[in-house]
């Protein structure tokens, strides 16, 4: 039998670092064992974990329990942001988005970041990435705009053509930590502030801004997505404080992260996501896979990008501010796909199988209240 001392203070600490209203899949775990019981029900819309998992099949019983006050509330911000569809509309009101990266080692990240985009709703996508990535990139799809100037010598010309045009910016995904980029990056982000365009800052972006945490201190059209090893070196960098990587986000420590970049948005993606400028902080705990595939950082990274551009369209949104909302409306569309994809696919799914849940779980989530 275990030491009670012991196993009473380690489901302390595992209560104190998540949320205290719905308790993540660790909480739930520990107090579980706590009663005797081994069961794994979860109190929100994630995956089941009964006979079906034990069984290895793909298809797994999705509860839908009540949604609670604050989730109703924030559900219905968002909604408030997405644009009513017509015919009267033209090209390019519903968004302009803009990916920078892609690599010839990562050409697969920008294009789920691109693709997620549009699925979500907006109008057009650019992808600006290095010139051998841009062929790979274009053969993805048709429905991008690629441009394959990153890492050239003209490509800031036309750069400095576009980024007027563009309502919402995605920085990293796919962008490789190559120094040489270094300042090509920094002068892209300084371009960004002058024009005041929402920004996302995703992967190696993330890396980028470590070397340089300034560039985006007080920009509070910024949004950054660490997981949580990417979290844990920020928070050194920044803060100078070593903390271990935790899927269970410390409320706290995403605030003070969030200040002390002069209170841009910060998303820390774990077990269940939590969100905060500094001023407000968020959870999303619905949805959400056991499957860890690469791509859904990319894809998270693309969602956002769209709800903030119609976030900052929204001129009548109120607390917790457009970025809080937007990110959480992003969190909660990105963890009902990856939880309808894992319910589909099991352990097979991958970043195509949540890409193709978009367009389900937006009406269920966004624009249907009785959409089943």
């Amino acid at each position: 039998m275990p030491n009670t001392s012991t196993t009473q203070f380690i489901r302390r600490v595992l209560q104190r670092s998540c949320s205290e209203e719905i308790p993540c899949e660790m909480c739930h775990i520990s107090s579980s064992s706590s009663r005797g019981t081994s069961g794994s029900k979860r109190s929100d819309d994630q995956f089941s974990t009964t006979s079906s998992s034990a069984t290895n099949s793909p298809r797994r019983a999705v509860r839908r329990p009540m949604t609670s006050a604050r989730e109703s509330l924030l559900m219905q911000k968002v909604k408030s942001t997405v644009p009513k569809l017509s015919t009267t509309m033209r090209k390019g009101e519903c968004g302009r988005i803009a990916i920078f990266g892609g690599c010839i080692m990562y050409s697969g990240a920008p294009y789920f970041a691109a693709i997620s985009a549009l699925k979500t709703g907006a109008d057009l996508v650019h992808v600006f990435c290095e010139k051998e990535a841009g062929t790979v990139i274009k053969s993805y799809s048709p429905e991008m705009i690629v441009h394959p100037v990153l890492d050239q010598e003209y490509g800031m010309e036309e750069i400095d053509a576009w980024l007027p045009r563009l309502d919402c910016v995605v920085m990293g995904p796919g962008l490789g930590r190559n120094q040489s980029m270094l300042g090509r990056i920094s002068l892209i982000l300084e371009k960004v502030k002058t024009l005041n365009i929402p920004i996302v800052i995703d992967s190696d972006g993330l890396w980028h801004l470590m070397t340089n945490p300034a560039i985006l201190k007080g920009y509070n059209r910024a949004v950054i997505t660490p997981n949580a090893v990417e979290f844990s070196r920020l928070v050194k960098v920044i803060l100078n404080k070593e903390v271990s990587p935790s899927v269970c986000p410390d409320h706290k420590l995403v605030g003070d992260l969030a200040r002390a970049l002069g209170n841009l948005t910060v998303i820390h993606k774990g077990a269940h996501d939590v969100i905060s400028d500094g001023k407000f902080t968020e959870d999303c705990h619905a949805g959400g896979s056991p499957r860890r595939c690469g791509g859904q950082g990319d894809i998270l990274a693309g969602l956002l990008a769209t709800f903030l551009n119609w976030a900052y369209t929204n001129q009548s949104l109120d607390d917790p501010g457009p970025a809080v909302i937007a990110s959480w409306g992003a969190c909660r569309l990105s963890r009902g796909c990856a939880a309808q994809a894992y319910n589909q696919e099991g352990r097979a799914g991958t970043a195509l199988d949540i890409v193709n849940q978009i367009h389900t779980e937006f009406l269920r989530i966004y624009e249907s209240e009785t959409f089943i």
